[in-house]
């Protein structure tokens, strides 16, 4: 009975969080109205959604990382060097379909080389990302330097420039089709049950027989293919791939993540809460362009608002651990009090 009731009130915490964050997306968008009114406007307010698909599909998969107490750092200079592959293969061979193939292929790799190194060693995911992430965008450089790719087909700039109903961004329903795939396996899925595992013990799961080592090698691998399909996105609306893209998207997909509910010491997470943070980052975006605000003042922003979704969370964390304490405390207290068995002895457990 205690249990399903501290079930309960976990529930109830993780849903009054989801709609706090609910009611924060509505307050940004009313905020940034009354400043600059035309912010209702439909296609300004869809406009918001269009960066869903890059920093969206990388949160998604970053959901998966962070779920298991993991983090990946790279994933900017993965979609850095797909994009820059991807360019440097379309001048050459002049085939869109062997570009992207191209793309795809060397951001699951990298992904795949993160998830080597942490699944197959003791090195900490975030030193093992710090690492490949100054790798990757070396290898950009080496590749591209200054030199920039443009001059895409057409039909490849409509993956991202097409508006659906002639309002919404295309990109949006990339990401509500990706978004509706991990939310059924993060939370009904084997997997997503494995993930929270190990974000809470590790250990526990490999002796229960469960290969952790090809979850993590799976998730990050994962992470690097979300990296190159949002590359083909972010290339599709910029029509350029260079050096300097992908440089600032580490911040703001792991805000999103963070923000949206998922805990950076693993266990506990919520795909839903990933899509309200990229949501809330959307709409600061868009509404920091409509008041000129500089990029600065928006990374200052998402700085600020990364640190006091930890501190939410430290304190979330230390409610729970205090409650069970109490819990734990007042059980012993009832067993040491309950009534003598025949043998004329306490009700407790046998010394």
């Amino acid at each position: 009975m205690k249990e399903n009731n501290k079930l309960r009130g976990t529930r109830k915490i993780a849903v009054s969080y989801q709609t706090a964050l609910g009611i924060l997306l509505v307050a940004l968008i009313v905020m940034f109205g009354l400043i600059q009114p035309v912010f209702f406007h439909p296609d300004v307010l869809f406009d918001s959604t269009s960066i869903v698909g890059e920093i969206g599909i990388m949160a998604l998969a970053m959901t998966f990382i962070i779920t298991t107490g993991g983090i990946d750092l790279s994933v900017g200079y993965i979609l850095q060097l797909a994009a820059i592959i991807f360019g440097v293969a379309l001048k050459n061979s002049g085939s869109l379909a062997l570009a992207i193939v191209a793309a795809l292929v060397s951001g699951t790799l990298c992904g795949l080389l993160n998830g080597l190194i942490i699944s197959k060693t003791k090195i900490p995911p975030l030193v093992t990302t710090l690492a490949t992430m100054n790798l990757y965008r070396g290898i950009s450089f080496i590749i591209a330097g200054t030199n920039s790719y443009t001059g895409f087909p057409e039909g490849f700039k409509k993956i991202s420039t097409y508006l659906v109903f002639g309002t919404v961004p295309i990109q949006f329903f990339y990401f509500i089709f990706l978004f509706v795939f991990f939310h059924l396996v993060y939370a009904h899925g084997r997997l997503g049950r494995n993930l929270k595992g190990i974000g809470f013990n590790e250990n526990v799961l490999t002796f229960s027989g469960i290969r952790t080592k090809n979850t993590l090698l799976f998730i990050y691998t994962l992470c690097g293919l979300m990296c190159a399909v949002a590359s083909l996105i972010y290339l599709g609306r910029l029509s350029s791939a260079k050096t300097s893209m992908g440089n600032d998207l580490n911040l703001q997909v792991i805000t999103a993540v963070v923000l949206g509910g998922t805990s950076v010491v693993g266990g506990v997470g919520s795909v839903v809460g990933t899509l309200i943070g990229v949501l809330i980052i959307g709409v600061l975006r868009k509404g920091f362009t409509l008041i000129n605000f500089s990029g600065n003042i928006f990374n200052f922003t998402l700085g600020l608002i990364l640190i006091v979704a930890l501190i939410v969370f430290a304190v979330l964390e230390e409610r729970k651990k205090t409650s069970k304490r109490k819990l734990g405390g007042s059980a012993m207290k009832k067993a040491g009090e309950a009534p003598p068995n025949a043998e004329g002895k306490g009700g407790g457990r046998p010394v």
